[in-house]
């Protein structure tokens, strides 16, 4: 037997009980046939209204059901649509409508927890992105209102949050540091804040909340600019006002004991030590006054010295001081602003200025070791590596000189070109002076060119001294007093350099012979003779050129003197300190 027959057996059984109880009832009250129809139909009556009641409520509940299931159902798909999430639909086939209410409420529930704690989110992060924007005077991050965020949504608010916190950051330290600029700015102003602003800028505490937006810092870099400037100036003002005592003090001859206890009183550059500077400077000029003659003449010595610096030429430095006798206050402010002229000069041109001297200095360096190269008698002092020396002069004038020029040639062309006039030296222009040196080194080397070549032609026209004789040998020594010791004749002899010369040797009878009854003849010490060195002993130049190179190749060295005194000797031993007259 199933249910459905058990509730009905039952309420048949029950209804049957019923009618035979009412039945027995009615019999005992004596109610006619009718008035018991009567009430036989009302029981049924109210037995099938109470059906129909039980049915109609049953059918209510289902439809009740029915409906919370699709407004459900619409309640997830739209909550879904609002979260940016996809509505689940497995799970729901085959499913009683209790069943399917029940689990549509059940996801119902969780999409508007789910709404709730990201309308949470949102407030908290919300509040905190309009704290920050508030201090730094941004917009916040825009969501519309009664908008269910999504996800992506509280991600970008985040992302706002964290550069708004990163920007206070770089802001604070912003704040900090043009407001540590500020104080220090003030305290060497010797000032105090001025207006609100300021005062709220330098009264502000660590911890608290400071004007950070865009507009006040911009407001403060503003004053920081401004007060800067200030002390700039004043710092330059200073530094002038100490320069320009410093300059009197030295004409004035001031102790350094003095200046150093005056200095100490106005360390800073402070407005309180600016007015003590000025003070200073007013006793020093009236001091100056009282001793003008003094001061022009230290300036004028200080002028020569920037002149000679700067490489000033003879008609413009004549040209200033004719222009300006005297010795009155107006001579005075003259010979200052030509000093403060061409220091300023100097200090706008040192890299051009400074190549200048470079390419002087080994000019002169090349110079004294072609007249150094001319004197055979160093090459019996070698003590010290005095050879190796001098041909380390000479490889590093080799290689640094026209490396020089070239740069200061190029130098002087970039000044022209910026200056619209050439770079002058001693009143010349910088090429035409380069010019000039190398031409008078020219000459110089042609005229000493011409010098021996006349000098040798003399000593070929005269008669030899050991004409038809032979000539006396010279013992062999040895390598030592060859090269370093005494002269080999006699050490009591008067060495090379003491030697006079016999430019015309008196020719003896033949009967007589040439080493009887004579001394050994003295030639010319190589000291005198150098101009007279044959050629095969000197390397000749090539075609009028002016490479350093070639000027310093063209002086003897120790190995060609050796070779050509061999070559011109052939087997006669010849002494290392003179050469005979028979060349």
């Amino acid at each position: 037997m199933d249910a459905n027959t058990s509730v009905r057996d039952i309420v048949l059984e029950e209804h049957e009980r019923t009618l035979q109880q009412l039945e027995a009832i009615w019999d005992e009250l004596g109610l006619l046939d009718d008035q018991r129809r009567d009430r036989r139909e009302a029981f049924h009556n109210h037995i099938l209204n109470l059906c129909q009641r039980i049915l109609d409520d049953e059918k209510a509940l289902r439809a009740r059901i029915n409906n919370r299931i699709v407004s459900n159902t619409q309640k997830i798909i739209k909550l879904s649509e609002e979260l940016c999430v996809t509505p689940p639909e497995d799970g729901v086939d085959g499913l009683a409508l209790l069943d399917l209410d029940a689990l549509l409420q059940e996801r119902l529930d969780k999409l508007e927890q789910t709404k709730e704690e990201r309308l949470e989110t949102l407030k908290e992060l919300q509040e905190k992105d309009e704290g920050l924007c508030e201090l730094l005077c941004e917009t916040p991050y825009f969501i519309p209102q009664n908008l269910v965020p999504t996800l992506e949504d509280i991600s970008n608010v985040e992302k706002h949050i964290k550069s708004m916190e990163k920007e206070k950051e770089e802001r604070e330290r912003t704040f900090a540091t043009l407001k540590a600029g500020v104080v220090e700015f003030l305290q060497e102003l010797e000032q105090s804040p001025e207006d609100s602003f300021l005062q709220q800028v330098v009264c502000s505490d660590e911890d608290e909340d400071v004007p950070l937006g865009k507009a006040d810092l911009q407001q403060l870099r503003t004053v920081h600019s401004d007060l800067e400037f200030k002390v700039r100036e004043n710092e330059a003002k200073s530094l002038e006002l100490r320069e320009t005592i410093k300059h009197l003090w030295d004409l004035l001859q001031v102790p350094m004991e003095e200046q150093e206890a005056f200095l100490a009183t106005a360390p800073k550059h402070t407005p309180s030590s600016i007015a003590k500077l000025q003070e200073e400077l007013r006793r020093l000029r009236v001091l100056r006054q009282q001793n003008l003659s003094l001061f022009i003449e230290k300036l004028q010595e200080e002028l020569t010295e920037w002149w000679e610096k700067c490489f000033v030429g003879e008609l413009e430095r004549e040209g200033f001081t004719s222009s300006h006798p005297g010795t009155d206050e107006e001579v005075l402010d003259a010979y200052e602003k030509e000093v403060q002229k061409w220091k300023k000069f100097h200090q706008d041109n040192y890299g051009i200025l400074e190549m200048v001297n470079q390419f002087l200095s080994l000019y002169v360096q090349m110079w004294e070791l072609e007249e150094k190269a001319k004197d055979p008698s160093r090459l019996f002092n070698t003590r010290g590596g005095a050879l190796l020396q001098e041909e380390k002069a000479k490889k590093k004038v080799r290689t640094e000189l026209p490396r020089v020029e070239t740069r200061l040639v190029e130098l002087g062309k970039e000044w022209e070109e910026r200056e619209g006039k050439p770079f002058g030296i001693y009143g010349t222009p910088l090429e035409e002076h380069i010019k000039s040196l190398w031409e008078k080194h020219e000459a110089r080397r042609e005229q000493e060119k011409n010098k021996k070549q006349n000098e040798k032609s003399n000593l070929d026209s005269k008669p030899r001294m050991y004409k038809g004789t032979t000539p006396a040998k010279t013992p062999i020594l040895s390598r030592k007093r060859m090269h370093g010791g005494e002269d080999p004749v006699s050490s009591k002899k008067p060495k090379h350099g003491n030697l006079a010369p016999n430019p015309s040797p008196t020719k003896l009878p033949p009967s007589i012979s040439p080493l009887k009854g004579m001394q050994t003849p003295r030639a010319r010490p190589l000291t005198e003779r150098n101009c007279q060195v044959p050629e095969v002993l000197v390397s000749k130049p090539s075609g009028g050129s002016h490479k350093p190179t070639e000027e310093l190749q063209s002086t003897i060295t120790y190995d060609t003197f050796e070779k050509g005194i061999g070559n011109k000797r052939g087997n006669e031993v010849v002494h290392s300190t003179i050469l005979g007259l028979d060349f």
